[in-house]
């Protein structure tokens, strides 16, 4: 299908006739490169080429009744809404395919009246009208060629689609890959058999109505599988939400100032003990000025007092020396050494010597001086202590306390100001605004523990259904060899489920190796992910080689058994196992006893729930080329917001791996930071047009064609 004009009259902020024009004479150039800001159109260019299509199924109506009909009103032009007599519609006219002359032009028009309004469906053919019944015909044709439930493939909506393939993942991949690979008419023989096996009386009827019923409660336990997985990634998302919500209500709480008590009385208790310590410097300082400060004001005076001090001592001394050397005692002694000399007259050579040495410690600065103090030698003392002390006192410590106290006001400064910026008048509220979040986040985590028991038990009689699904199935093969032509229809059920069964593994084969292939193309890292399969179920797995270690998975098995072991490690890690062990699946328990080996590399599946957003989108664009390859006509390709959640790097790898090599049209509504000058360069060989939607003062979008932002 290649779709070759676009027109929207009056529809959402396109008003009056804006059109599109979509081919190339070049039939190498495929691609049309919509650009705009948000809010100028795109979007609702999307949403048109859907409508145009599908009309009440692209909204996943059942029919174009007033629920339809009120989406559609909400969609018409505001300026037009206003004039009844004015209508809106959307075109498209496209051919079925490159070679194809046939030309066909489908539009949807409505009209108004009194807020009522009706829809009306024309298609033509070379520009001839179709009839009523053909153009209904037509319609169907168009839901086959390009079926409702798989818009979503063909109308890309970046922000969203992962939600499409990794929520009820594996029924929208299986139903995909089955009607775009014709492989769904398997599923529509079989249904048809097993509906003429219910007419047919024959001995063995029993035995495959045993076995049909048994596959249909498999389906049906599958089902609930299926839904109790959907419910689990809800409960996870919800208990993430009320996380987010708890930390919303902490921080609005406290951007508002709030405080819990604890922090209020904190707060009160750090300015206490600031007001308490600044009390003790001022004590400090006080101290200082009653001890120390009036002698350091006197400083010069007290070296005066020192020096008078000393001099006073050497007074005293030479005084005490003079009245010794004068002292009768001292010349009856001095005499008494004289004579054990060789002396005449040791009298007279006494008193010489006594002459000589008082002539010696003569001092007539001394004998002039006259004592102020008097104090005693202990008195002495402690006065030259002091005025040392005081001397060697470090002016510094009071400027440092003077620093410190300052510091102190200012600190407590801020902590007032803390407490009349925080606010305990809400905290009750908020408590209980908390106290809810979390009664909410336990019962999600409640309904998350009964999941994971529900999900166990299901999953167990799963397994153990399958293999009475087998053992059916084996039971009604023996009965069919003794059957003949009365177990004729029998045989076809089996033979249909067995050539359905073999078509299903070579689609699965071809689709994980063209989605590991791509996606190991796209991804950044090489080591991300060694393997992605899928299933019989079709659901999607992604798996990293790991160290596994041996005695937990001892443990494992000795704890809950062997099944247990086989349940967590998948199906791919549990045959990893019994291969790395050299063993088989009957004697893995006693060769995992005996192994000696402290790890083994096995398969760990990975969540992709965790993915990051852009890695989600990759694994699903990765995913839409395997499947897109399994089909056999080219569909257009309409991307809304391409690189929403993906970085630079692997922006240029989509560009060149994924867009470029994409079979059929090609429609990409980008904004400017998102498809930019580079990568238009990539694509220019394949380019057939552009166009840049403005959205003007007079609130209407503007078409400018061959225009994309900064880009000629």
């Amino acid at each position: 299908m290649r779709i070759e004009r676009i027109e929207l009259y009056n529809f959402g902020s396109y008003e009056g006739l804006n059109a599109f024009e979509l081919l190339s004479d070049d039939p190498a150039k495929r691609i049309i490169i919509v650009g705009g800001k948000n809010g100028a159109g795109k979007t609702t260019l999307f949403t048109a080429m859907q409508i145009c299509l599908y009309g009440h199924a692209s909204f996943g109506f059942k029919n174009s009744g007033k629920r339809y009909l009120k989406e559609i009103y909400d969609l018409i032009n505001n300026q037009a809404r206003l004039d009844e007599s004015k209508r809106a519609y959307v075109k498209m006219c496209f051919s079925e395919s490159k070679v194809d002359t046939d030309r066909y032009e489908i539009t949807r028009t409505w009209t108004w009246s009194n807020g009522i309004i009706s829809e009306d469906f024309t298609a033509t053919q070379n520009g001839d009208l179709l009839d009523e019944e053909t153009s209904l015909n037509f319609q169907n044709y168009l839901l086959h060629l390009i079926p409702p439930e798989l818009h979503k493939l063909y109308f890309f909506d970046g922000e969203k689609i992962a939600e499409y393939f990794l929520g009820e993942q594996h029924n929208n991949i299986k139903e995909a890959l089955l009607v775009l690979s014709g492989n769904d008419t398997y599923e529509i023989l079989y249904n048809s058999v097993r509906r003429l096996l219910n007419g047919v009386e024959s001995d063995s009827k029993s035995f495959a109505q045993e076995y049909a019923d048994k596959k249909d409660v498999l389906a049906k336990y599958a089902r609930q599988e299926a839904a109790l997985l959907r419910e689990r990634q809800d409960i996870a998302i919800e208990i993430e939400r009320l996380e987010s919500d708890l930390r919303r209500e902490d921080e609005a709480y406290a951007s508002t100032g709030g405080v819990t008590l604890e922090q209020w009385k904190a707060l009160q208790h750090s300015l206490k003990d600031e007001e308490e310590r600044r009390e003790r410097l001022n004590g400090n300082l006080k101290g200082i000025a009653a001890d120390v400060l009036p002698f350091l004001i006197v400083k010069d005076l007290l070296m005066d007092v020192r020096e008078q001090i000393d001099l006073e001592k050497a007074l005293h001394a030479y005084r005490v020396l003079q009245d010794s050397l004068g002292a009768p005692r001292f010349k009856r002694h001095l005499t008494s050494a004289v004579k054990k000399t060789s002396s005449q007259d040791p009298a007279s050579d006494a008193a010489i010597l006594i002459n000589a040495i008082q002539a010696f410690f003569e001092n007539r600065d001394l004998e002039a001086k006259e004592p102020v103090f008097m104090l005693s030698e202990d008195e002495s003392a402690s006065v030259l202590n002091k005025i040392s002390f005081i001397e060697d006192y470090k002016t510094s410590a009071i400027s440092q306390g003077r620093r410190e106290i300052e510091a102190s006001i200012q600190h407590s400064t801020a902590l007032r100001e803390q407490l009349q910026r925080s606010s305990i008048e809400n905290f009750e509220a908020h408590v209980e605004r908390v106290a809810e979040i979390k009664s909410q986040q336990g019962q999600a985590k409640n309904r998350q523990d009964k999941n994971g028991v529900d999900l166990s038990a299901l999953q167990s009689q799963i397994q153990d259904l399958g293999k009475e699904v087998e053992a059916s199935r084996k039971a009604l093969e023996a009965e069919l060899k003794k059957r003949s032509v009365s177990a004729l229809s029998d045989r076809v059920l089996l033979l249909v489920e067995e050539l359905q069964d073999q078509q299903y593994k070579k689609l699965i084969a071809s689709v994980e190796r063209d989605l590991n292939h791509k996606f190991k193309e796209l991804i950044r890292k090489d080591d991300f992910v060694d393997d992605i399969y899928l299933d019989h179920d079709f659901s999607l797995h992604l798996v990293r080689n790991q160290p596994v270690d041996v005695a937990a998975l001892k443990l494992s098995a000795k704890k809950h058994g062997v099944s247990a072991l086989k349940e967590s490690l998948r199906d791919r890690g549990y045959r990893a196992l019994v291969d790395a062990l050299h063993t088989t699946e009957e004697s893995l328990g006693a060769a995992l006893a005996d192994c000696s080996k402290e790890t083994v590399v096995l398969p760990v599946e990975l969540d992709h729930s965790r993915f990051s957003n852009g890695e989600k989108q990759i694994l699903v664009m990765s995913l839409y080329w395997a499947i897109m390859n399994q089909s056999h006509n080219e569909l257009p390709f309409i991307i809304d917001t391409p690189f929403a959640r993906i970085d630079t790097e692997h922006r240029a790898n989509i560009t060149e791996k994924f867009f470029k090599e994409l079979p059929g049209q090609l429609f990409v509504l980008s904004t400017d930071e998102e498809l930019r000058r580079e990568h238009l360069a990539a694509l220019e060989q394949q380019i057939a047009n552009v166009y840049m939607l403005e959205y003007g003062g007079d609130k209407r979008t503007h078409i400018s064609e061959g225009n994309y932002f900064e880009v000629e």
